[in-house]
């Protein structure tokens, strides 16, 4: 019994011990005053919208938008940043008191949301090269292909947000590849507001209906729309005795969509069934589009010479074996540089084919060699690593014009003479020669 009594005695001084041991006594004391925390920002985004005296236009347009029942819906603590053109911006852009005034709620309320921005983008994200944001605007119209997620189970695509792709370069800002003005950033306490002094422009047109108006193009499109035609028509004619009866063009390209890519496939929106099994029906992406100079400096007088050319130096046929068409022309190595980053003509794996397209969204201030380099325009899904197919691209920059050609490929670069032309489908840089394969021979 004494040595039970004596261990329960050890027991109970050891617990009293380490319950007179409190972390705070192994602390060192505090020295001199505490120091209040001092947050970046003071005011609100809206108290920073209303104190501006430059951009008073758009701060009478935010208070008749739905705007702050808009951001309290997406929770009581969401930040936001709100990019502001000023007002002599927003007079040149057509917009005036009187119009505004005239404007239906929910005009105003697109306008907004396409200026503003979920979530606080600090100065100091931003670099050289674009951060692209997702402005609160949708196009309820369209759908792009599933990266981000947040539709729904079983989901095929995801909402089409109209997207800034911001940087900063020469302490000016750039927003999809364009100027705005001086950096002007201030931080508010739920968010943060960018101060510009020119209009962001939304995209309306998709690339195909930009390149069509803008009369630059015409050997480009042509040389395509005929290219497809031709194809058809020449599978359908060596079908009919194997077939019985002559396909027409429509039935050929529903029956093999995946021999040749029409030129139309990733340049306009397409159908809309139940959205519920909906998949995308817009592709984004970067172009570059070779001017109707561009053709004749290669030699080409018309379209009707490139057509010869493709006849006789092409293979266009119907295999009676495989019971598949097969061959191509041979400016269709060339045209699928400039509208698709030569992805038809890519490495693929032999067991799963071409790997999953990447991000192929740059502008003017992204085409740099640091940059895009090692990019992979397609990587994963079920094509193995070593199948990867990285950027074909090279580019270079001198005295401020662009210059790009395929890499290895021997070819003078060709000159991006116009940049940064928005569209639904994304950017399109101009260029004035033709961009050739390695190899490649025009005589």
């Amino acid at each position: 019994m004494n040595t039970i009594y004596k261990l329960a005695s050890m027991g109970l001084l050891i617990m009293l011990l380490f319950a007179a041991c409190k972390k705070t006594e192994f602390m060192p004391a505090a020295e001199g005053e505490q120091v209040p925390y001092k947050p970046d920002a003071n005011e609100t985004v809206t108290e920073l919208l209303g104190k501006s005296t430059g951009a008073t236009l758009f701060y009478t347009a935010w208070k008749k938008s739905s705007m702050d029942e808009k951001i309290k819906e997406k929770g009581l603590n969401t930040n936001y940043t709100v990019f502001v053109p000023s007002n002599a911006a927003l007079a040149a852009a057509g917009l005036t008191e009187a119009k505004l005034a005239q404007m239906p709620k929910a005009d105003v309320d697109s306008l907004m949301l396409f200026y503003t921005v979920l979530g606080s983008i600090s100065k100091d994200q931003l670099r050289g090269n674009s951060l692209p944001v997702k402005s609160m605007l949708m196009n309820p119209g369209l759908r792009v292909s599933f990266y981000e997620g947040g539709v729904g189970i079983g989901q095929r695509y995801d909402l089409y947000y109209y997207k800034h792709y911001l940087a900063i370069r020469d302490d000016q800002l750039l927003i999809n590849g364009k100027k705005v003005g001086k950096i002007n950033y201030q931080p508010a306490r739920n968010g943060a507001v960018y101060f510009l002094e020119q209009t962001v422009y939304k995209p309306t047109k998709t690339v195909l209906e930009a390149l069509e108006q803008d009369g630059r193009f015409t050997m480009f499109l042509e040389l395509q729309r005929l290219s497809d035609e031709s194809f058809a028509e020449t599978m359908v004619t060596q079908m009919e005795p194997l077939f019985g009866y002559k396909m027409s063009h429509e039935e050929y390209w529903q029956n093999f969509p995946d021999a040749r890519e029409p030129y139309t496939k990733k340049w306009l929106i397409g159908p809309t069934p139940n959205p519920d099994y909906a998949d995308p029906n817009i592709i984004i992406s970067t172009w570059f589009a070779p001017t109707d100079a561009a053709f004749r400096n290669a030699g080409f007088k018309s379209v009707a010479e490139m057509l010869q050319f493709n006849e006789i130096r092409g293979n266009v046929h119907f295999d009676e074996w495989t019971y598949q068409p097969t061959g191509g022309y041979p400016l269709d190595s060339v045209i699928n540089y400039h509208r698709d980053w030569g992805r038809f003509f890519a490495i693929k794996d032999p067991a799963y084919g071409l790997a999953y397209a990447n991000s192929t969204v740059f502008f003017s201030n992204d085409l740099t060699e640091d940059f895009l380099k090692d990019y992979y325009v397609n990587i994963g899904g079920t094509a193995q690593v070593q199948y990867a197919y990285k950027n074909p691209f090279a580019f270079t920059a001198s005295k401020e014009q662009l210059f790009m050609t395929i890499k290895e490929s021997g070819q003078p670069p060709a000159q991006i003479i116009d940049t940064d032309i928005n569209t639904l489908n994304g950017p399109i840089h101009v260029v004035n020669n033709l961009l050739l394969p390695k190899g490649f021979k025009l005589k």
